[in-house]
């Protein structure tokens, strides 16, 4: 994980270079993020559309054997294999996302101590965190929770139009429950955050939603 911090932590650095702000390098990251990542997203919304498909054939599986739960598996397994899916296949994407996940949220952190007496920012490949706690970003002091609560309300109402976006809930109505609690509980988990940390959130959710849509697009022009 220290090589994976570390190499964010120059790009993000990079970025400052360029923009001379970091609440623009955090934006800059948390977009070429979602682009470096794209391919696993594609993987990830294959895998979901396929098993959306075959979910009237699982059902009718489950009601002929459900009193034969080893059957039943065994049948369920036959019909992923022979419709060539891997059941893990909308997992396995997410997990490899995670630990660039958490990298970014190491590297986004703020620490007061990499400003040099000269109030040049000296900074540390090593020991993260590299955003001065100092830095601003429009009203937001990206080493404290936001003041207005503004990124917070953001991150739950753009968390509910992504789960929208997807079409959470259509059939189920524990998922359906699951968005509307979903982005109450990011609005709680979040407003405490620093300010750099929500600033993230709220760009990567913003991307989040119009990367969706382009999938979605996508798979309609494909049928």
């Amino acid at each position: 994980m220290e090589f994976l911090y570390n190499f964010l932590a120059r790009i993000l650095t990079g970025l400052y270079d360029l923009t001379g702000n970091f609440g623009l390098a955090i934006i800059g990251i948390t977009i070429l993020t979602k682009i470096v990542t794209l391919p696993l997203t594609l993987k990830q919304d294959k895998s979901m559309r396929a098993m959306k498909e075959i979910q009237p054939e699982i059902e009718k599986l489950k009601a002929k054997y459900k009193d034969e739960p080893k059957v039943l598996n065994q049948k369920t397994m036959e019909l992923y294999k022979e419709k060539k899916i891997n059941p893990a296949g909308g997992c396995l994407p997410l997990l490899i996302q995670m630990p660039i996940l958490f990298a970014l949220f190491g590297v986004l952190r703020t620490n007061p101590d990499i400003i040099s007496k000269a109030g040049e920012v000296v900074y540390p490949f090593i020991h993260l965190p590299t955003i001065p706690s100092t830095s601003s970003f429009l009203w937001l002091s990206l080493g404290s929770p936001d003041p207005y609560y503004i990124f917070p309300l953001l991150n739950g109402v753009l968390s509910f139009l992504q789960q929208k976006l997807t079409g959470s809930g259509d059939s189920n109505p524990q998922m359906k429950n699951m968005m509307y609690m979903f982005p109450v509980m990011m609005i709680f988990i979040s407003y405490k955050m620093p300010g750099g940390l929500q600033l993230y959130w709220v760009v990567s959710s913003l991307a989040g939603i119009i990367q969706q849509y382009w999938i979605i697009k996508r798979g309609e022009r494909m049928i």
